[in-house]
């Protein structure tokens, strides 16, 4: 716990949380409500899904350029099982599921067996992926889905939807698996070092090719999530919302280099980039402005921690 809490601290996340909620407060209208402090929550939870994986994947040293790709392509696939096969809301769900753990065992073998760089890997298939989405939906969006399709990610409960719920229960899982599990440590040791860590015995092929299908698995999720609009949309996620995430995760505290990550400071990261959206929206400034405060921010942290590498 207290090495969660020092990488968490050293990568100044929450600190930057705070500051940018106090400059919201100050000089944002209508930020300081509770109103939209429920916004903020309900749209990172979909994002805080999906970082998980993304954490673990930048743990190894690799990167998954084809995540948000993944997101769309589950979204088509749910709206395309429910409504034009009529498969119940449960087989759909497994389905699409598996469909995310697929992506991720193809992208982990070929990565892992292949030895082709994880930037090459996902980056091609992200692009199948993409073209399949539209193919299958005809570039589309896929309407009138079953209402107990709908109801597993919009149903409210206390004022909030089940995606946020399903996200906490999410994130629950992921510090156990990260920061109290074997396989934790496994992906630590081969993120520092994959040669030492297979000399010392570990299963560093299973690690690295269950790190994808992990990450595949839960963009799946939180794409089968975004139905909850009322609409399967292909577009959905794509190039940005992976940019997105991995500056989430980067933010958080999580290396590019390897070794390094936290859950909670991925959690924090992906607050941060939606406070800071939240505050461009109420503000009324141009969308184009956050992706490039997204890409400012992208830059500074990896150019950061590449000085706090070599100082070590």
């Amino acid at each position: 716990m207290r090495g969660i809490i020092q990488t968490t601290l050293k990568s100044g996340s929450a600190v930057i949380l705070v500051l940018l909620a106090l400059v919201g407060i100050v000089f944002v209208r209508n930020f300081a409500s509770v109103d939209n402090a429920a916004v903020i929550v309900r749209q990172s939870a979909i994002p805080a899904i999906a970082v998980l994986g993304m954490t673990m994947v930048l743990m190894t040293g690799g990167i998954d350029l084809s995540l948000g790709f993944v997101v769309g392509l589950a979204s088509t696939a749910t709206g395309f099982m429910a409504k034009v096969w009529g498969l119940p809301v449960g087989l759909t769900v497994a389905a699409t599921l598996l469909l995310g753990a697929l992506v991720g065992l193809v992208n982990g073998a070929i990565i892992q067996y292949m030895k082709v760089p994880s930037f090459i890997t996902t980056l091609g298939t992200g692009y199948i992926l993409y073209g399949i989405s539209q193919l299958v939906s005809a570039g589309n969006v896929i309407t009138r889905l079953p209402p107990s399709l709908l109801a597993v990610g919009r149903t409210d409960l206390l004022g909030f939807p089940t995606s946020v719920y399903i996200a906490v229960g999410i994130v629950a899982l992921g510090w156990f698996l990260i920061h109290g599990s074997v396989f934790g440590r496994a992906l630590c040791a081969f993120g520092f070092n994959s040669r030492a860590a297979f000399l010392s015995g570990l299963p560093t092929a299973r690690v690295n090719v269950l790190t994808y299908v992990l990450c595949s698995s839960l963009a799946a999720l939180a794409g089968l999530l975004t139905i909850r609009v009322n609409a399967a949309q292909p577009n959905m996620g794509g190039g940005v919302f992976t940019f997105e995430i991995i500056t989430a995760a980067i933010v958080g505290g999580t290396s590019l280099f390897g070794g390094v990550g936290s859950v909670i400071g991925s959690l924090f990261g992906v607050l941060i980039i939606k406070v800071i959206e939240n505050c461009i929206n109420l503000m009324n400034i141009s969308y184009h402005l956050y992706l490039a405060v997204q890409g400012g921010i992208i830059l500074t942290v990896i150019v950061m921690d590449k000085i706090r590498s070599r100082a070590a």
